[in-house]
């Protein structure tokens, strides 16, 4: 997440955040206006959420020392962290109302297509690409809310996703909006395929997705310029392109493969079972061979074994998750966007680590040290501040020394008039020294 996706966070959540003062009577330190430390060191908190699976504690349990130690209330105190979760804003409420008919996306449309363009720049696919949809949990009020019955949640926001095959590192993503979106006259599946392999086009990748994307039109096309790119994929049964010859009958014998061509495309009639058949087209497979030992084609071994991009990429989300609850999609989507930006950056580690020769740490270990660089220059800012408990500033010391890291640094900025120096009334009385540690007695 670069410095211009946390700008713009700022600047609508500022905006958000000076409608709801006026409703308190009284302005309190935690209903002021944040800064880009303060968003980097929220999404630091969300993020060792992630990592230790604290994201279903409530934020009492959260900060409460007894139950989740001093890292996360040494970043920010609980109302602090709750009205910022409340007040995260990523457009302009006042243009929404106009933009929303023709892109319902809109909420968050600017800082998703920022960090796609991000994903896209920071990586070069493989040989293989996988083409395949992951749901967003959600149970609130969205026009685009989807049921997928197969899935563990259900009910969320659809994202259909491409990734590499290999490393499972997410290069595109788009949303699905309903059937209402506009795809210029193409079938939903083709238009998603088109959209995402953009950035592919002309490179002779091949691409591994599933019956709802695949047809007959789409492979014939993706083999012309200026696309220059081959398809395997698995087919419904009632395309009506399927011979008869080729569907299932009770005298054929199970694990056998037929074949069927059509210029450059291949189709595959597997039966792995009595009752099932299973059709798999491609325009990369021109030969039907058979592997005698698992006597199963080659083509469907090779499907296997580039089919999983997605559903690892969604089970690593899954496992290392920092979704919370809440009843806005656009606060959804963010997290989703967390979770994506904490797997990317982690693949993009291990390649480098592996290309230096260089020792590989965990992902939960990756994601604890992300916090901590993440959280840093906020802690070093809140140690400025001169009304600060004592309790919380031994805290933030505690943390920042574990980290290896000094607590002050005159080069950092500070963003708030109440971390600026105070003037010590009565010069000439000695007092205690309200910086350092009350055991010092300085």
């Amino acid at each position: 997440m670069t410095d211009q996706i946390l700008e713009e966070i700022v600047k609508w959540t500022n905006s958000e955040i000076t409608i709801r003062k006026e409703n308190y009577e009284q302005a309190k330190f935690s209903q002021s206006e944040t800064s880009k430390f303060e968003i980097r060191a929220l999404i630091g908190i969300l993020v060792l959420t992630a990592a230790l699976k604290d994201n279903h504690l409530t934020l009492n349990e959260l900060f409460n020392i007894e139950y989740s130690g001093t890292r996360y209330i040494s970043c920010m105190s609980k109302e602090r962290c709750d009205f910022l979760l409340r007040c995260l804003r990523f457009d302009d409420k006042i243009l929404r109302q106009q933009n929303q008919t023709e892109d319902p996306f809109i909420p968050i449309r600017n800082i998703w297509e920022l960090l796609m363009a991000q994903c896209r720049q920071n990586y070069m696919p493989g040989t293989n690409i996988t083409i395949n949809e992951q749901l967003l949990a959600f149970c609130g009020r969205c026009k685009f809310r989807m049921y997928i019955p197969n899935k563990k949640a259900k009910y969320g926001v659809k994202l259909v996703m491409m990734c590499d095959s290999g490393t499972r590192y997410m290069i595109d993503s788009m949303p699905y909006l309903g059937k209402g979106t506009d795809t210029g006259g193409l079938p939903l599946g083709e238009d998603f395929v088109k959209e995402l392999t953009r950035s592919i086009h002309g490179s002779n990748r091949n691409v591994t997705i599933d019956n709802w994307f695949t047809s007959i039109p789409l492979e014939k096309q993706l083999l012309q310029q200026p696309y220059k790119l081959t398809i395997v994929g698995t087919l419904r049964a009632n395309k009506k392109e399927i011979p008869e010859e080729m569907k299932n009958n009770r005298l054929r014998n199970i694990n056998t493969s037929m074949f069927c061509y059509d210029g450059p495309l291949t189709l595959l009639s597997y039966k792995p079972k009595p009752s099932k058949m299973v059709y798999l087209l491609s325009s990369c497979d021109e030969e039907g061979s058979v592997n005698p030992e698992t006597k199963k084609a080659s083509l469907v071994e090779f499907y296997n074994s580039t089919k999983g991009g997605v559903d690892t990429f969604d089970q690593m989300c899954s496992v290392m998750s920092c979704n919370r609850k809440t009843n806005r999609w656009p606060m959804c989507v963010f997290y989703g966007m967390i979770n994506i930006s904490c797997i990317n950056s982690y693949i993009l580690y291990c390649h480098k680590a592996s290309v230096l020769g260089q020792s590989i740490i965990t992902r939960r270990e990756f994601m604890k040290q992300l916090h901590s660089k993440l959280v840093e220059p906020w802690l070093k800012i809140r140690l400025e501040c001169h009304t600060m408990p004592r309790n919380v500033k031994d805290n933030i010391l505690h943390v920042l020394e574990g980290n290896g890291v000094k607590g002050h640094d005159e080069s950092l900025p500070t963003t708030s008039n109440e971390f600026q120096p105070v003037e010590v009334p009565n010069p000439n009385k000695r007092r205690i020294c309200n910086l350092c540690s009350y055991k010092k007695r300085r």
